[in-house]
Parts: C-alpha cells; structure tokens; sequence
C-alpha cells in the first residue's frame, strides 16, 4: 500500500478540507440499512451509516420531510448519491432517505421523506446512526410478543390536551395553529357549559398514555401556555369532540361529526379504509372521467364568519380547477376542510377528491371520496362520488390486520444508475527566467457510469422477521487511467425471532457496533437471556477496499442492554482478530448510551490489551431544550487507522503480513505497525436555535489534529516523516429558513472560518431546495473559498451548481446534477488558472 493511501487513511487533513470542495465519484457508501421499530409509546426510524457520524441539527419542512445536518468523523465520503427507502406497511408510512453529492468540508445533509403526514423528532443515535421518531406510533410497527400488552381501543384513546378556551366560535378561529409536527393527532373542538355560560375547547388527541400526552404538552407549552391533560378514563365529557380545526395545518384528516359516545380509536395511518356501503337508489350521476365540479353551494341568508371564511377558499380553489390547476386547488380546500363543520364543509370534501384525481394522486383521491361517503352517504352528491370511486377500480379493502401481527411478503428497493463526467484544465504562468513563460494541459479526468442496487427480501410472519438484504455498487470507467470496478457493499440473511429468543445475520455486513470491523463476512447470533439483556457472538473475515492479501479472521463476543431504567442502552464487548497467524488485534471495550427527553449521551472506550493502547475514547451529548435549542458536544481520540498489526504493510511494497515476516520479526511487525498508526483528535461544541417561526440559526467550533508519522523507507527511498499538523480550527455559521416563499422550500446560509499553523481559509455557500409541484426538486448552490498560507500562496475558488430531480413517476425520478468551478492559485514564482466542470445523469427506480 502507497504511503498516499495512508494519508488518505489517517483522518481529516489540510489537503482533504481544501480538496473537498468538489464531489467526484470515488470513495465508499456512506448510509447503511434503515429500520423501524417500536420504543416505548413511540416508533423510532433508524438510519445507520457505514462510518462514524456525529448529528448537529435538522429541520422539519411540511408534514411528512425532514432533512438532518451532521458531520462525518472518519475519512470516508460517498462515491454516488445514496438512498435507500422503506416501502409502506398497512399501518405505518414508507419512509425514503436520500444522501445527494456533497463537498465534506461543510456539514452534511441528508433528507428523510414519509409517504404520508407524521409528526416527528430527531435525535442522536449513538456514534453511526440518527433517529426519527414518530410519536406515539408504536402501535403501527411490529413488535416482538415479549413487549407490553396491545392496549385496548378505551386505552388508546384515554387522553386528550386542551389547547385553550374560548367564549365563541368567531374567537376560536383566531387561536395559534398546531404545529405541523402534530398533524398526525386530531384537532377537536368541544362545547363546554362552565359556571353558566358556554364555552369553546380546542383539543388535541389522542394519546395512549399519559407520559405521551405530557411529552407533546411540553413542547406545545410555548405556543398554547394554559395547555392542559385532559383523562377521559377519569371525567365523562360534556359533549363528544368535534374532529375539526382552529387554522390550517397542511393536508388534514377530517374525521367524523359528532356522536353521542365515547371517542374512537384514531385510525391508523395509512390503513386501508373500509369498503364503502352499497349505494342507495339515487339520480343518475355524470361519467366519472369527466370530473364535472359538483354544483355551488347556496349562500346561507346569514353567513357566519366561519361561512364567509369557508367561501372564500372554495371559490380559490374552484377557480384553481376550472384552470387546470389542481396543485394551486388543494391548499385552500385543506384550509376549508380545517374549520368547523359548517354549509360548505360537504362541497369541500368532495372538491379535495376530484383535485386529487385531476393531480394524478389516485390514493389520495380515493381517501378523499371514502372519507367523503362516512360523512354524507346520502344525497345527490354520494351518488357522483360513488361512481368516480368505481372508476377508481379501488380494491376491496380488508380488515386491518394488528401491526405487529400482520404477515409481510415484499420485495423493495432502489436501482439506480448515473453516468458521471468531469473535465479540468489548467493554465499556468511563471515568472521565473529558466523556464517557459506560459504552459497548459486540459483532460478529461472523470467518465464512468455508475450502477447501484439496493435490494431487500422480506417475509415476517406470526414467529419469525426475516430479510435478505443486496446492496451492490459497479462503476463502469471509460478512462484507461482509471479503473472499473465493483464493491459488494452488503449482502446478507437477517432473522428476528418474534416468538422465541433467538437473532441471527449471515453475510457480508456493517460492523461498527461491539468492537466488530467496519465491514465483514461472516455471521453474528444472539439469544436473549433476560428481560433486557441479550449475548451476541460473531466470527468472519474484515473486508476492506483495496482489498488486503493477508489472510485475517476474528471472533467476538458482547453482552447488550437495552432501555435500563427507561433511559440507557450499551454493551460491554471483547474481540480477538488473527492475520496470516500473528495477532493483529484483542481489545475489549464498552459503549453506553443514554436517551431521556432531550437529552442523548453516547459513549465509546476500545482498549488494545496486546499493544496496550486505547483506540478509541469518545464521548457525544446532544441537549435540546423545551423552546427546542440544541447543543451539540464531541471529544473523540482515536488512532486512525484502528490499531492492528496488519498497519505495518502501510507504506510498503505489499499487502500481505506474511512477506513482511520473510524479513522482518514479528515485535518488528509490531512495532511498525504503532510507528504508522497516527492518533488523530476532534473536539466539537456547536448550538443551534430557532429564530421566529421560519428561521434557525446554527454555530459549530471544531478541532482537528493529526499526530505525526515517521520517515519510511520503499525500495530503498526514504520518504521523509510527516510532521503532525498542529491544531486545525474550524469555525461554522448556518442559517436556514423553511417555507420562506412556499410550503416546501430550504435556504441554507453557510460560513466557514478554518484555520492552522500553516494556512487560514474561508468558506461561503448559499444552497437552496424547492419542491415545485409536487414532481420537480431543484437545488442551487453558490459557494466561494479562499486560503493563504505561510508560503504566501493564495487560492480562491468559486462553485456554482445546479441539482434537478423531476418524479416521472410515483418511483421513478430522473435525476441531474451540474457544477463549475473556477480556481486561480497565485504563488511567488507562479500563477495556475483552472476551470472544472462536473456533472452526472441518470435515473432512480424504487422497486
């Protein structure tokens, strides 16, 4: 292995901050597998990652995206735009996410979308992996039979909050909106008679239990301060709730109008809904495919103000349709279906189906009319929309089945294919007398085209949950100075026991956790031994690329334990590791992570018993405050790479430990291989905030240091040692704004101040993301650097680009990305100018 490999090993550089600005189509995978399962009253999507991660903020835009801005620890950087996506389930949502290009100097950002509204958090997972939580879903996901009772329908629906009070209806409809994060509960309204006069309630509901309605209170405390729980297993209300709401909140769920009985269960989701009753006898309607509106609605003699208010936004949204515009049509109708039952409430309903036909959203069309059939089965207008729901030709809908009973049989996943191209040229002027005045030199230096297969099996049943899982990456190059290739990135059989104890994942697979390589074949089995306890072992190969020639083999064992005292998480591990019969590495260590409200700590220690060294001494804390203020902490020392005698071959003319003992000894082996290792330290504090309602603002210091490597001799050449570079200190200012111009747009605001013993640079960057009309994405970026060193050598580079995604269809998307960069290097005996361009174009089809 080159000693430029070790270089490119030992951690983040000078050379890799500047180099970074642009993306190339080389490096390794970045996100591994996605997972969703119940904690607690909640459901938690997993986003693993293939290499150590640390969060730092996110921001929620709409109702059903959410994109998370994180910091990468390790050297790695993705060679392709990753996704990867869970499909739906009769119960719980489809969740896609997306990990696009991007320069490593500035923070990462990743998007998680879900096929339908949810309210949602996000939190720290530990040192590879970031969560979404999905509040008070846990019902929705599978679950093994070990976990609590399934709770009856009078449990799930117990508690109810009460947002504010108010003498009249025309008062109510100035209250502050829910938050869009809440979408996923019902907003009520309840008639109260106190103390001799009638008053309005708003309420929020339901929750399962009372720790998940005093959650959702704290965080609604600042916009509805006299917030309140409110037990209905305890007082018997004075009349049911109304399903309705006070403002617009985007794409509502309008329930039933009122009963006289106890609130029902909230549905599901995304259950399918039941099948519509047999229609009555009623007039002939229009043929569903012209999708003739439905007559006005009379004007009452005596409009409320609710009436006027419902009005107005059905003629918006009329006026939208009779245009041919059924985008602009659905906001106003979502508003109207939002208010209080009122004259216009049934035209409204029926408007929202036809608009999401006319938009090609037959799903969603298909709720609408449903919905519109409980609420007013009778009349001339259940009869039109009968008849355009049989021209739906929707399935007959069956019995939702218990979420964690409902047998799945699917196969999903991502094809993805792009082709990548890039083309430099450099002009260069000297100033010297002994060499020519001017020289150039252009090439292509990037031409390949890069296939990506994301595959999972899957078949749960009563007893078991099992996955065959494929993610292959090929990269075809039309260039002779680079090289094809193809990296198996995973492939293994996964099985859960959900009637027994037992855990079991063959193949080749992500390590990362209990002291395991990064990347193995092999298999991991576990048994569940108490309540909260379970005992894994795992043996196989490390599989790294490039790949090594030395014959490597290691077996593991740990000890994990979840949700101790509701709170913490961990495991105590022990890993002993062979290469070509020499030790290469035994350590033992521990990982400990603690999760309570907004609070995330996540600690890992890893000690080499054999050489008698830590590898690894991490802590991470995230702290978020109830006005959502979080605070981000990092220490992590750690050698780079891990410590294992197999590092000897860095800087050698082989790969393999076993030509090294033809001349060396094994304690020289040893010894090399802690000469090599370099010991790098990172240290973060950052903050973020949010300022007003569409703005926040977020502020990271880093540290970053390279411990020094000796002079190494290769084939008789002594290349000299590599100093330490000192303490690199970064210093980063976000700011971003959601929904400034639309309900789905992101302005990220960016600086950055770097800063070492050798060098000083800045960093400037503005990207943007819209989402036009539900099918296209387009995200612009301008980004500008500039450095000089001690050398008196000064750069600056500027980088516009340009990312565009059109959805052709429901899962297939065509997908580009264009950049240019402009680069003029002014030093004391030369002057270089040079131009990039990069691009890449393909498509994703979601299996």
């Amino acid at each position: 292995m080159s000693w430029r490999a070790l270089i490119g090993k030992i951690g983040i550089t000078v050379l890799s901050l500047v180099a970074a600005l642009i993306p190339v189509a080389a490096g390794a995978e970045v996100l591994d597998e996605l997972r969703i399962f119940p904690e607690h009253a909640d459901a938690v999507v997993r986003i693993a990652f293939t290499t150590r991660v640390q969060y730092l903020r996110h921001v929620i835009i709409g109702d059903r995206r959410v994109d998370i801005f994180f910091q990468i620890l390790s050297a790695e950087s993705s060679a392709v735009t990753e996704t990867r996506r869970i499909a739906p389930s009769p119960s719980f949502p489809g969740v896609e996410v997306s990990y696009p290009l991007q320069p490593r100097m500035q923070p990462q950002r990743l998007s998680v979308v879900f096929s339908a509204r949810v309210p949602m958090r996000v939190r720290p997972a530990g040192n590879n992996a970031i969560d979404v939580i999905v509040p008070d879903a846990a019902r929705l996901v599978a679950r093994a039979p070990v976990a609590a009772a399934e709770a009856g329908p009078e449990s799930r629906t117990r508690f109810v909050i009460r947002l504010g009070s108010f003498p009249t209806l025309a008062d109510m409809t100035r209250a502050a909106p829910v938050p869009a994060e809440f979408s996923h509960y019902e907003v009520m309204t309840s008639e109260a008679r106190r103390e001799g006069r009638v008053e309005y309630d708003i309420l929020l509901g339901y929750f399962a239990t009372a720790e998940a309605a005093e959650q959702a209170r704290t965080r609604l405390r600042e916009r509805f301060p006299r917030a309140e729980i409110i037990d209905l297993g305890e007082v018997a209300p004075v009349a049911a709730p109304v399903a309705v709401s006070p403002a617009a909140v985007p794409e509502p769920r309008p329930v039933a109008p009122p009963v006289a009985v106890a609130p029902p269960a909230p549905p599901a989701v995304t259950a399918p809904p039941a099948k519509p009753a047999p229609p009555k006898a009623a007039a002939p309607a229009p043929p569903p495919a012209v999708l003739t509106l439905p007559p006005l609605t009379p004007a009452p003699a005596a409009p409320t103000d609710i009436d006027k208010r419902a009005a107005e936004l059905l003629a918006s949204a009329r006026t939208a349709l009779i245009a041919g515009n059924s985008e602009a049509a659905v906001e106003p109708l979502n508003q109207a279906l939002m208010l209080p039952p009122n004259r216009y409430s049934q035209e409204a309903q029926e408007l929202a189906g036809i608009a999401r036909e006319r938009g090609g959203e037959i799903a969603k069309a298909r709720a609408e009319y449903e919905l519109y059939l409980k609420l007013f089965p009778d009349g001339e207008g259940a009869a039109r929309v009968r008849a355009r729901l049989a021209a739906l030709a929707a399935p007959e809908a069956l019995p939702a089945p218990r979420a964690d009973r409902a047998p799945v049989r699917a196969v999903t996943g991502i094809l993805s294919q792009y082709y990548y191209g890039g083309r430099s040229k450099v002009d260069t002027a000297f100033n010297t007398p002994t060499t020519p005045d001017r020289a150039s030199f252009s090439a292509t230096d990037l031409s390949a085209i890069v296939t990506n297969v994301d595959l999972t099996l899957r078949n749960r049943t009563e007893s078991s949950d099992q996955r065959f899982v494929v993610r292959d990456t090929n990269s075809y190059s039309f260039l002779e100075t680079q090289d094809s290739y193809n990296r198996l990135n995973a492939a293994y059989y996964d099985y859960r026991g959900l009637q027994n104890p037992f855990t079991l994942r063959l193949g080749r697979q992500i390590g990362l956790t209990g002291g395991l390589p990064n990347r193995f074949d092999g298999g991991v089995a576990g048994v569940r031994v108490a309540d909260k306890w379970r005992l894994n072992a795992a043996a196989g190969t490390p599989v790294e690329y490039p790949s090594i020639d030395s014959r490597r083999s290691f077996w593991a064992t740990n000890l994990d334990y979840e949700n101790l005292a509701d709170a913490w998480s961990g495991n105590f591990f022990y890993i002993d590791q062979r290469t070509d019969g020499l030790l290469d590495r035994r350590a033992v260590g521990t990982e400990v992570r603690y999760f309570n409200a907004g609070t995330s700590v996540f600690s890992l220690l890893d000690y080499d018993t054999s050489y008698k060294e830590w590898n690894i001494t991490m802590l991470q804390a995230t702290l978020q405050s109830e006005g959502h203020t979080t605070l981000n902490l990092l220490y992590d020392r750690r050698k780079a790479p891990t410590l294992t005698t197999t590092n000897a071959i860095l800087g050698q003319p082989t790969t393999s430990i076993k030509t090294l003992l033809q001349t060396l000894t094994e304690d020289q082996i040893r010894q090399q291989a802690q000469d090599v290792t370099a010991t790098v330290t990172q240290a973060l504090v950052g903050i973020t905030t949010p300022v007003g309602s569409l703005w926040q603002i977020g502020a990271d210091a880093r540290l970053t240091n390279v411990g020094a490597l000796p002079s190494v001799t290769i084939n008789g050449v002594t290349i000299p040692a590599q100093p330490a570079t000192g303490n690199i200190y970064s210093y980063d200012l976000q700011a971003i704004g959601t929904n400034l111009y639309s309900s789905r747009d992101t302005n990220v605001f960016g600086a950055t101040y770097v800063t070492g013993p050798t060098f000083n640079g800045y960093l400037v960057s503005y990207n943007n993301l819209s989402l036009i009309q539900g099918r296209w994405t387009v995200e612009p970026w301008l980004r500008y650097y500039t450095q000089k060193d001690t050398q008196d050598v000064k750069i600056d580079r500027w980088m516009p680009g340009l990312r565009l995604s059109y959805r052709v269809r429901e899962r297939f998307a065509l997908e580009t990305e264009l950049s240019w960069e402009r680069s003029r290097t002014v030093g004391p005996t030369s002057e270089d100018n040079s131009t990039r361009g990069f691009f890449y174009i393909g498509y994703r089809w979601e299996l």
